[in-house]
């Protein structure tokens, strides 16, 4: 085995096969998660720190590997771990549920079925679009059984800010703040 420090971060190790076959490891097997595995890195690791005086603590060790034709070479990084990879998240865009019915029968029939059942929406208004009456959610998050009557009279999607944004600009607000609740109430005045 050969170890050299390229500079105060990274070490080079070279192991041959009689190295590889001692530590009991190889290419194909050299996963954190098999425990001869790690063992042997660990041991291999420890000696290139100790013979060069490198600190690991609190700090992230990047350990990459890669075959040759005389055994296999390990580049370890050692670095602060702010500085090692730039970490990227990816943000979804929000998005709220969207209903679309396509007659106001089919609207008024849901809505029936809902008070039957006494189910209760989060805040919504209603709008005319096009030729059909969307009920827009201010918030995510339905209960399973309210999606499964709502589904029964209308499709209903997931829509971006802007999407929803497009249909209160374009469309006809017919009833501004829960929409459900208030049709529901004026069919009970209606008996």
């Amino acid at each position: 085995m050969t170890v050299e420090q390229l500079d105060k971060a990274r070490v080079l190790i070279s192991l041959k096969l009689q190295d590889m076959e001692a530590y009991a490891i190889s290419i194909d097997k050299l996963n954190i998660k098999d425990s001869n595995s790690k063992e042997a890195l660990r041991s291999i690791l420890h000696y290139a720190f100790e013979k060069f005086g490198i600190n690991t603590e609190n700090k992230a060790v990047l350990v990459e590997a890669m075959p040759h034709r005389e055994g296999m070479i390990i580049l370890v990084t050692v670095d602060a771990l702010h500085s090692l990879r730039k970490v990227y998240r990816i943000k979804k865009p929000k998005t709220r549920q969207v209903c679309r019915f396509d007659s106001a029968e089919g609207l008024l029939s849901c809505i029936e079925h809902l008070k039957a059942e006494n189910i209760r929406l989060l805040p919504n208004s209603l709008w005319q679009y096009k030729k059909g009456y969307y009920l827009l959610f201010e918030f995510s998050g339905t209960s399973p059984k309210a999606k499964m009557v709502l589904s029964e009279y209308a499709r209903c999607y997931s829509f971006s800010l802007p999407r929803i944004a497009r249909i209160k600009e374009a469309g006809v607000e017919i009833i501004g703040k829960n929409a459900v609740k208030i049709i529901a109430e004026s069919m009970n005045r209606g008996d």
